[in-house]
């Protein structure tokens, strides 16, 4: 199972909406589950589409907001998460 890194993500959405509440209402989704999806990285295809559509951010850029750090973790401790 990948391991999400929303650590810019995080700080995107809170240099362009100022609150996490802001951005839910932008993507569509709840203040609770952006919350919960933030703390925990059980993203879905879904939501991880409409949280970068929010920002305007290119689908092809989905890594670096959302995989890139956990894949440079994985790799230097030899693949393991």
């Amino acid at each position: 199972m990948e391991k999400y890194n929303t650590d810019k993500l995080r700080a995107i959405i809170l240099e362009k909406f100022g609150t996490i509440q802001a951005f839910a209402d932008a993507a569509g989704l709840e203040r609770s589950t952006v919350s919960r999806l933030l703390a925990r990285g059980d993203w879905k295809a879904s939501q991880m589409k409409a949280a970068l559509e929010a920002l305007d951010i290119p689908l092809s850029e989905v890594e670096v907001y959302f995989f890139e750090e956990g894949r440079a973790i994985a790799q230097t401790h030899g693949g393991k998460k």
